[in-house]
């Protein structure tokens, strides 16, 4: 057995060993969300860790309709980071901003979306989804809105964000 094919037989492992226990851990308490057998039912842990999951591909460039792993569009990197850690997501954009539980910034948490309308370069605007990693700061793959492109951190303060914020999403409770 090779070294690669021990390291996933392990991966594998663990996940299945993380839906046990997050499984179990919903099991007592009625009114906990109920997960489906391909997805780890979010935990304050999942926050974190859906955060770290996509600073890892900070530095990645921007590729529109990319998921990853060397490139990312903005939609594509928050799908990522949730997927990597069990939690489901819609790839869409416009199903991320439908679903889950509008708040305001000032409520945000590492893990939560924030939504922005820019202008995009044929003179109409889009939508674009950035992930709210500490306050201040999101992490948001980009074509260069706001004067970075890949993926990259911007400051949720910053006047271009702010005159462009048109929703903060919860996914996770």
């Amino acid at each position: 057995m090779t070294a690669l094919t021990a390291m996933a037989r392990a991966r594998r492992a663990g996940a299945l060993v993380l839906i046990a226990v997050a499984s179990l851990a919903g099991a007592g308490c009625s009114s906990a969300p109920r997960s489906s057998e391909h997805e780890i039912a979010p935990t304050t842990g999942t926050r974190t860790a859906v955060a770290d999951a996509a600073m890892q591909s900070l530095g990645s460039a921007y590729r529109g309709g990319a998921t990853g792993p060397r490139a990312y569009d903005d939609s594509g990197l928050v799908y990522a980071a949730y997927r990597s850690v069990g939690a489901a997501l819609p790839r869409d954009i416009q199903a991320q901003l439908d679903t889950g539980k509008p708040i305001e910034l000032a409520q945000a948490e590492p893990a939560d979306l924030l939504f922005f309308r820019v202008e995009d370069s044929q003179g109409g605007d889009r939508l674009v989804v950035g992930l709210y990693t500490q306050p201040g700061e999101m992490l948001m793959a980009n074509p260069g809105f706001g004067g970075k492109s890949g993926v990259a951190l911007f400051n949720t303060d910053d006047e271009f964000w702010e005159q462009r914020l048109i929703g903060v999403i919860r996914q996770l409770p």
